[in-house]
Formats: C-alpha cells, structure tokens, sequence
C-alpha cells in the first residue's frame, strides 16, 4: 500500500470566527522573526478544527447509511474517537493488541480516523496563509425590540417597562462584565510580579463585580439587548493551505474524504456567527500519491455538490488495478 496526499486550498469568501473556552479573541502563532528577532504571527485555522469537521462529515455519512437507529456509544466513537463505556476490561497489552488488529480490520472508518487508544492513518497540518496575516477585528449589531417601531407598539404599556427595566440591567451586567476583564487581566500581571497584595485585592475586586453582574442579570442569562459586537476574525479574500497525509491509503479511505469534502461543498460554512454571514469558504483539493502522481482533483464550494474529476491513475487506484500491478 502506497500513502497519498491531498493538498488543500480554501479560499475565504466571508471572515471565519471560532470560539474557544477561555480564549479571548482568533487564535494566533508565531511564523518568523523581524529583524530584531521578535516573533511574526499569523491567524491560521488550527488543524483539529477541520480534521474535526472531516471526522463529523465521514460520520454522519456513516450514520446515515446504518441499519437501524445509532446508539449513543456509536456515536461518540464514529464522531469523536471516545469511548464512553466505563467498563473497559484490564487485558493484558498481548490482548490488546489483537484486538485492536481485530478493530482495525472490521472497521475501516475507526482504522483511517483512529481512537482514544488506536493511532490514526490521517494526519493533517493547520490550514495556513501563504503570507502572515493578522486577525481582522470587524462589527456587529445586536439587535433587541425597540428597533423595529411597528413590532414594538404592540407591546402595553407594562410590559414596555418591563423591557426598559431588562434592558438597564442588562447594560450594567455587561459594564461589570468589561470591568472584569480589565481587572483579570491585571491580577495575572499581579501574579506574573508575584505582588501578593495586589492579587488578593484583584481576587477581591472580582469576586465583587461578578455579584455585581450576577445582581444585574436577576436570573436572566440571555444577552440580545441592543449592543455593538466586536469580533476577531480570519479575513475574507485570502487563502489557506494545509496538506493531509493517509498512511497506507486504501479506495475505501478516498471515498470517505471525498465524501467529507463534498458534504462541505453542499454547506461550506466553517466556524461561529454563520448566521451573521460569517465562515463561507470554496476550496480545491489536489489528491496524489506522495511521490506526486496526481490521482484526483476536486473542487468545492458553493453550496453545490462537490467536482471531482479522477485522473487514469486515480481510476486504477480506486478500482484496485493499481494494488494487483502493485504485487505482480
């Protein structure tokens, strides 16, 4: 069996956003130095993040296609990798290697996509601008009741205090909410100075504005009151190249990515806030032998199926011709 790579290029039609927890604004790394030796960076879309999106596509493919309905631990396995059964045995490693072989052969998808203990044959790079790009901070407006006139004096006169009352809390609780990032901020520069002092008086101080916060909201955890958003983002109109590698690559291995990749085309959205327009891409996808031999090119986007256009090479590969001339 011979390995093959598919080079990738997306294109951003609209700016990407992720979220991450307890990570403020786009992830960024450093790529290069200046002149002085102080770090570059650049936005890139971390390779977990489509890998992940690749595994989710192949496997709802797969659920798709099941006889009868999906248990939970089958689900957890295909999309994740996880297994969610808290009985796992104690076997020793001989065990475990056979079984582990007995996996891979009955399971073609855990085999190319790997588990919790079962190394993966697919291996993929961050998808990465071609130059070092900086995130792009853009805007949005969130917007509550009292923008749409009509809408609004349909409301009674009670219930129009009711709302003015919400919305005052509301904007308190987010300007306790700005308060607390400033003052987090300065207790991990306290923490860095090792001034014990002031960390106690930052602990202090937060631990005040998030009661401060949490009085404000008075149970309402919603956040759809009228405020401008600020967002970090991978800019619109660039491209990012990335390359995955499958190990010992079979047909059966091509046919699910390119199914993945096809599921993207048909809704090619990647990251948060798509219903604010964000995270629409177009792509191509180059599949080769890793000596070069180019077996397929696909191109996807536009919420149209994916063209995919198999070259001779790739026609003997799938249909198993090439393995046979392969041997003899």
């Amino acid at each position: 069996m011979q390995d093959v790579r598919i080079d990738i290029a997306i294109n951003t039609i609209q700016p990407i956003t992720f979220t991450h927890h307890g990570i403020d604004g786009l992830p960024t790394m450093a790529r290069g130095v200046d002149m002085e030796g102080h770090p570059l960076r650049t936005v890139y879309i971390p390779a977990a993040q489509f890998r992940g999106r690749l595994r989710h596509e192949a496997a709802l493919a797969k659920m798709r296609t099941a006889h009868g309905p999906i248990k939970l631990a089958e689900a957890y396995m295909l999309a994740l990798g996880q297994n969610i059964d808290t009985k796992e045995d104690e076997a020793d490693e001989k065990v475990r290697l056979g079984e582990l072989l007995a996996l891979r052969a009955a399971n073609p998808f855990i085999d190319l996509f790997g588990t919790w203990r079962m190394d993966s044959r697919l291996y993929v790079s961050h998808l990465m601008p071609v130059v070092n790009v900086k995130p792009d901070t853009f805007h949005h407006i969130r917007r509550d009741l009292d923008t749409n006139d009509a809408l609004f004096a349909e409301l009674p006169e009670a219930e129009i205090d009711v709302f003015y009352e919400r919305q005052d809390g509301q904007s308190q609780a987010s300007q306790a909410e700005s308060l607390i990032k400033v003052a987090t901020r300065e207790l991990r520069k306290a923490k860095k100075e090792n001034d014990l002092a002031k960390c106690d008086e930052f602990e202090a101080k937060i631990e005040e504005l998030k009661a401060l916060k949490k009085a404000h909201k008075a149970g309402d955890e919603s956040g759809n009151t009228k405020h401008l958003v600020a967002m970090e983002a991978v800019p619109a109109g660039i491209q990012l190249l990335c390359k995955l590698i499958i190990k010992r690559a079979t047909p059966l291995d091509l046919s699910m990515l390119t199914g993945a990749l096809n599921a993207i085309s048909e809704f090619p959205m990647m990251g948060a806030q798509r219903a604010r327009g964000c995270g629409e891409v177009s792509g191509t996808a180059t599949v080769c032998h890793t000596q070069g031999e180019v077996l397929a090119q696909i191109a996807f986007g536009g919420f149209l199926p994916a063209v995919l256009e198999w070259t001779d090479a790739g026609t003997a590969f799938m249909t198993g011709l090439e393995t046979v001339a392969v041997a003899a």
